[in-house]
């Protein structure tokens, strides 16, 4: 079966369980906002709406069916309090169970990331502002910035340039806490979503020059 109609069967699925989902337990802890009768969702700098039948772009811009798949576990996986993070960075493969898919991952993220904004770290800098992100204070890589996948979820990237020695590194980070709110296959697809976001502005930069 086609990735698409996998997600869309899936959505399907989880958009049924949240016939009797309640917001009003759940708006503070998954950090969402009221609007009329709908609620919104920040994913990656985007608002989206929650409107009790669909989710929706504010923007007008179509959403994938791995997005609201994504959306919607985030709200089936609520926990009964707000979790608490340590704030200790861990990568995909720290978490339980990561092993079947990390290979997937790191093909789909950091290697991507590597090969196309290798000995292009101003490009990268500046793609990563566009989309939001804040830098952060690193000793140890040459760039460091927070995303908000989620508003309980940052995602941080961290990337050092390719130099005489070394080739590009890059580092996909989550509090440690991210899986109380999202299993694994959807904290993935928030890492091959911000890589896509990050690569298809960078593939229409190549395009006009």
């Amino acid at each position: 079966m086609e990735p698409s109609k996998i997600f869309d069967k899936t959505y399907k699925d989880y958009l049924s369980q949240l016939n009797d989902f309640d917001f009003s337990k759940k708006v503070q802890i998954l950090g969402l906002q009221k609007w009329e009768e709908a609620f919104v969702f920040e994913f990656f700098n985007r608002k989206i709406v929650f409107n009790g039948n669909d989710f929706i772009d504010i923007s007008g811009e179509k959403l994938t069916f791995a997005v609201k798949v994504v959306l919607c576990k985030y709200l089936l996986m609520c926990p009964e309090k707000v979790s608490e993070s340590s704030n200790r960075l861990v990568t995909f493969r720290e978490f339980s169970n990561a092993g079947p898919l990390f290979s997937s991952f790191t093909g789909n993220t950091n290697k991507i990331i590597e090969t196309t904004f290798s000995g292009q770290l101003e490009t990268l800098k500046a793609r990563c502002l566009k989309l939001g992100g804040t830098l952060m204070e690193t000793e140890s890589y040459d760039l460091a910035v927070r995303f908000r996948a989620l508003p309980r979820i940052p995602s941080i990237l961290y990337f050092n340039d390719k130099d005489e020695l070394l080739p590009a590194k890059s580092v996909f980070l989550y509090h440690d806490n991210a899986e109380i709110y999202l299993d694994l296959e959807c904290l993935a697809i928030t890492g091959t979503y911000l890589t896509g976001l990050l690569i298809q502005g960078e593939q229409k930069t190549k395009e006009t020059t």
